[in-house]
């Protein structure tokens, strides 16, 4: 496997997945047989995620379970693994009863969410160690949490979820083998994962090895022998929600082109660059605030320091709260004249100001990606 190096991605600043922001350096790669955006698990990478995870806070900003996700239209929060979970019932490819095991499952975000929808089925969760094992036990048919490889897994299950797990695995590919053998005959794989095609920040978060697209999802879904029946975009915005069989499909899904892949990430990388730039020279002299308090702002927030006053949210269980120091509004309370950025792919920035139009206050969105 040839891998091409990204040029310019060591001197961006990067941000850990739990939304904190961490220092530079780091390497990102584009394989040139299948496309994908990737880092490697090398010593200095392991090195890093160990100490991510040391002090690792799922959803701190809001001291909630589940991460919200907004409705484009209305920014209306719902929890995403309650979405989730009501789409795959809505699917109607689960029985009425069964085993769910989910995979990384912290604080049991998706297993509440899943008990509350299917009533019929009994919850396991498999995890690196026991530090959440009181709060899944309080969760309604939840029985067991493993801490054990794998393969050393004593069962087998009827659905296998990855809710934001697999991008943090040293080896997806062999993960994704291994649970294949724990799904029973019938059974199905879910793994949701940010979609890198809408969501560039995913590169710069440190412990994020692999930075899917639905292509490139699927390809190494069907390399680990399993058959996509779907790969959405629209259940949650910016992200891929993969459903799978636990045997191999009629066709395999085929990879990306490996050139227009590069180019594409060394556009992102550059617009990242430049997003950077570009709020910087804006923030000067100004009362500058930042819309999100999640990974995307978190990011721009450490780039760019002492220039940033404060942050905007439309999640209710942000308000009040601060964020890196500095204190979290709501979008009524954005003081008159200030400039919010909004550090989104530049769509997504259109509609949070359209939508946000009334403010008394700049709403400034990032230059378009150069492809």
């Amino acid at each position: 496997m040839r891998l091409h190096e990204i040029a310019g991605f060591r001197q961006l600043p990067r941000v850990t997945s739990d939304s904190k922001p961490f220092r530079q350096g780091g390497r990102l790669f584009v394989c040139e047989s299948c496309g994908m955006a990737q880092k490697i698990a090398d010593a200095e990478w392991l090195g890093e995620t160990a100490e991510i995870y040391r002090d690792y806070e799922m959803y701190h900003q809001s001291a909630a379970n589940d991460q919200p996700v907004f409705d484009p239209v209305s920014g209306r929060p719902s929890g995403r693994c309650e979405v989730l979970a009501r789409r795959l019932l809505e699917a109607g490819v689960l029985p009425a009863s069964g085993a769910l095991l989910d995979v990384g499952a912290g604080s049991g975000a998706m297993l509440a969410a899943f008990s509350a929808a299917c009533r019929g089925w009994t919850l396991f969760g498999l995890d690196l160690d026991d530090r959440k094992q009181q709060a899944l036990a309080a969760i309604p048919r939840f029985e067991r949490l493993f801490t054990v490889p794998i393969e050393q897994l004593p069962r087998q299950f009827d659905l296998v979820t990855l809710i934001h797990s697999l991008e943090h695995f040293p080896d997806p590919l062999t993960t994704l083998r291994a649970l294949r053998g724990k799904i029973a005959p019938g059974g199905r794989l879910f793994v949701e994962v940010n979609n890198v095609e809408r969501q560039p920040f995913d590169l710069v978060v440190a412990d994020h090895l692999c930075h899917f697209t639905p292509r490139s999802l699927a390809f190494m879904a069907a390399r680990a022998g399993y058959g996509a029946e779907s790969a959405r975009t629209d259940w949650v915005n910016k992200e891929i929600s993969l459903l799978a069989a636990a045997e191999p499909g009629t066709s395999k899904s085929e990879s990306s082109d490996a050139r227009a892949a590069i180019g594409k990430v060394e556009s992102e990388v550059a617009w990242l660059g430049g997003m950077l730039e570009h709020a910087r020279a804006l923030a000067e002299g100004a009362r500058f605030g930042i819309f999100g308090t999640s990974v995307a702002a978190t990011w721009l927030a450490a780039g760019l320091g002492d220039a940033v006053a404060f942050f905007v949210d439309e999640d209710p269980a942000r308000e009040g709260r601060a964020h890196l120091g500095r204190p979290i509004f709501k979008p009524s309370q954005v003081p008159q004249g200030a400039i919010v950025y909004l550090a989104f792919a530049r769509e997504i920035a259109d509609a949070i100001r359209g939508r946000l139009a009334g403010l008394p206050a700049t709403l400034a969105a990032p230059p378009a990606v150069v492809s």
